[in-house]
């Protein structure tokens, strides 16, 4: 069931980019998946890390989403192990952009 609704919001959503990020977003339920490809960190343990400082950042900064409850799949698309704060401030404003429906800005 989530596949699906990841596969939809991939195709039929918007999508924004902010280094290392990559949002697609549609108006849902206030669903989040995070996603950080096998690919470009072979250790689980740094994946794991990168998942985790992801999930942070979004708690914290929900509040730039002004009340507003999205579908929200999000990719990491660095190479390298990114800071947190790094990570924080690009979640930020992607849903300050979210928020304000700047998806013109599509990649």
């Amino acid at each position: 069931m989530l596949r699906n609704r990841v596969i939809s919001l991939l195709k039929e959503g918007k999508t924004l980019f902010k280094y290392p990020l990559k949002v697609s977003f549609s108006s849902g339920t206030g669903e989040t998946v995070v996603s950080v490809p096998k690919r470009n960190f072979k250790r689980a343990v740094k994946r794991n890390l990168l998942k985790r400082r992801i999930r942070e950042a979004c708690r914290l900064n929900i509040g730039c989403l002004e009340g507003k409850t999205f579908d929200v799949f999000i990719y990491y698309v660095g190479t390298e192990l990114e800071s947190y704060d790094k990570i924080s401030e690009s979640v930020r404003a992607l849903f300050s952009d979210m928020a304000a429906d700047k998806a013109d800005q599509i990649l």
